[in-house]
């Protein structure tokens, strides 16, 4: 059932509307007769299509889209006119209304619209399936489009800066990721290296990924990471730098004062896209709580397998690590919502098979072990808290801790690079 929101202050407007849409199946109707009682409206209730007049008394149509929008920003506006006008429309537009329509509506026209409108709503409602062809490591759940920059010169480096950073972005953290990535194509086309950067995107996150890093050492990469991005959401894998961005709200303050108090409290609330643990494992996590329970005993295992290899190191007590590891990161691979946790554990595992024991150096080993406790007890808090009590109030409260862990461990065993490498990288 879709719920559809007509304004306007002509009775005779609504009534052409409603008899227009009686050929539409699965419809609630509702009305409002005027900008301010539709964001009063809006404000307690979600409408999937909204049909808005624009000149209208108390509240007009632009002033009451650009509320609605606000605080329901999944809501479809179709602005609806008398007057052809580009001005009205552009501005309409702007505000965040989908489609312009002009009076008198011609029925026909009209419904081929409004089941096209309804189509698109309901792809809108589905989850987002997984893109085969993603390339970033942490969500393989994002759109079908994909930007890409080739950065072959610097006249193209800069084409890239300026899409990002020359308009307004609402990408938390945006600015901090397109000056590192400026930085890293800059020591690569001074040194006739190409590079190329994909953008992918879902609802709620940017990826940005730079590809052909290798003539970067690793360990410069994360000692510029850390230096200049401290808190970056970052998976550096083979010949590609990964960065997961979060999309945020740009706030605005209200001052309508006739609106009630309770809708301009809502209106101006600051919005978090969090998922709590209660609401994560009813939806989506009840069938693998078996599988959940019983890494509490692989966790006293791991733990006392780690202790076992500190005291004497060697490839076979390594390997009892790893492989415990193991399991977590299956049961990780299985929960959509931590694939990319999955990925660095996974990342993190292959690397630790790989150690020889001519790497087992004294004071190496002791950082290794005191790492791994150190991932041991996060991951044992993420169980805890995120499937047992349930407590979390947002699931992912651990991933940069989880995540800065494992390639922490990494970096142990990595050559550092030179201080001349990491000052040649040109940063503003």
């Amino acid at each position: 059932m879709y719920k559809i929101l007509i304004v306007d202050d002509n009775d005779n407007n609504r009534l052409t509307l409603n008899l227009l849409l009686e050929e539409v199946e699965e419809i609630e109707i509702q009305e409002a007769e005027d900008g301010q009682v539709a964001v009063e409206m809006c404000v307690k209730n979600h409408f999937d299509l909204i049909f808005m007049d624009i000149m209208m008394p108390n509240l007009d149509g632009f002033e009451a889209t650009r509320y609605i929008k606000q605080v329901d920003k999944k809501t479809m506006i179709i602005a609806l006119s008398a007057l052809d006008d580009e001005t009205s429309k552009h501005k309409m537009l702007a505000l965040g209304a989908e489609d312009y329509l002009t009076k008198p509506l011609y029925s026909e026209h009209f419904l081929q619209r409004v089941k096209q409108y309804l189509r698109i709503i309901e792809f809108r409602k589905q989850e987002l399936r997984k893109n085969q062809r993603a390339i970033n490591p942490f969500n393989s759940r994002v759109f079908h489009r994909t930007i890409t920059f080739r950065i072959d010169s610097e006249e193209a480096l800069s084409e890239f800066w300026d899409y990002w950073l020359n308009a307004p972005k609402n990408i938390i953290d945006l600015s901090d990721c397109v000056r590192l990535f400026f930085g890293f194509c800059l020591w690569l086309t001074h040194r006739d290296f190409e590079s190329t950067i994909i953008v992918e995107e879902n609802e709620d996150k940017l990826f940005m990924m730079l590809l052909h890093v290798r003539p970067l050492k690793s360990a410069v990469i994360k000692n510029l990471l850390l230096k200049h991005f401290s808190n970056a959401k970052y998976i550096l894998s083979q010949d590609m730098l990964s960065i997961q961005l979060d999309k945020g709200r740009i706030e605005e303050k209200l001052s309508v004062s006739s609106l009630s108090e309770e809708a301009q409290k809502i209106l101006s609330k600051t919005h978090d896209d969090v998922l709590s643990a209660q609401d994560y494992v009813q939806s989506t996590a009840i069938s693998l709580m078996p599988k959940i329970d019983a890494l509490e005993a692989l966790n006293e295992e791991t733990d006392s397998a780690i202790l076992a290899f500190e005291k004497e190191p060697s490839k076979q007590r390594l390997a009892i690590i790893y492989e415990n590891l193991q399991e977590y990161a299956d049961v990780l691979a299985e929960l959509m919502a931590f694939e990319h946790l999955g990925f660095a554990v996974q990342t993190l595992i292959n690397f630790l098979s790989t150690l020889t024991e001519d790497q087992f150096e004294s004071e190496k080993i002791k950082r290794l072990s005191t790492m791994l406790f150190s991932l041991l007890s996060d991951l044992a808090s993420w169980r805890e808290n995120v499937f047992i009590t349930q407590v979390a109030r947002d699931i992912h409260y651990l991933d940069s801790s989880l995540l800065s862990s494992c390639l922490q461990i990494e970096a142990i065993f990595e050559e550092k690079g030179s201080v001349t490498d990491d000052d040649e990288i040109e940063f503003f």
